[in-house]
């Protein structure tokens, strides 16, 4: 055999190789039934061990949340300014997806605030 045929032969052992390597990654894993959760213990003096499951503590309203039952009506003004550096924020935000309502929400200043920016 000549140098050449010897290169591919072993070029091509190692492609077939590592194939099967990466089929091996991606192949679906049996479970069978002894590897599954058991429910008792194996032994006697091994504690069944309980799922750990986090309660959810409920959020902290933020500044903007409090006193949300009341809509916001002319004589209301919110006087709150928003930063100038804040303003390419709230065009990307739009850009994306977010409504003039939500970003007003955000920064806790009428809809009004937000479209002036905007233009």
């Amino acid at each position: 055999m000549s140098d050449r045929s010897q290169l591919q032969d072993h070029d091509q052992s190692r492609n077939i190789n590592a194939r099967q390597a990466a089929e091996a990654l991606f192949r679906p894993k049996r479970v069978t039934p002894d590897q599954s959760v058991r429910e008792t213990p194996a032994s006697g003096d091994e504690p069944v061990r309980k799922p750990r499951v986090l309660e959810i503590s409920l959020p902290v309203p933020s500044p903007t949340q409090v006193g949300r039952d009341e809509p916001i009506g002319p004589t209301q003004q919110i006087t709150r300014k928003i930063p100038k550096s804040q303003f390419a924020r709230i065009r990307a935000w739009r850009r994306f997806g977010m409504t003039t309502q939500q970003v007003a929400e955000v920064y806790g200043v009428a809809i009004d605030e937000i479209e002036r920016i905007l233009r």
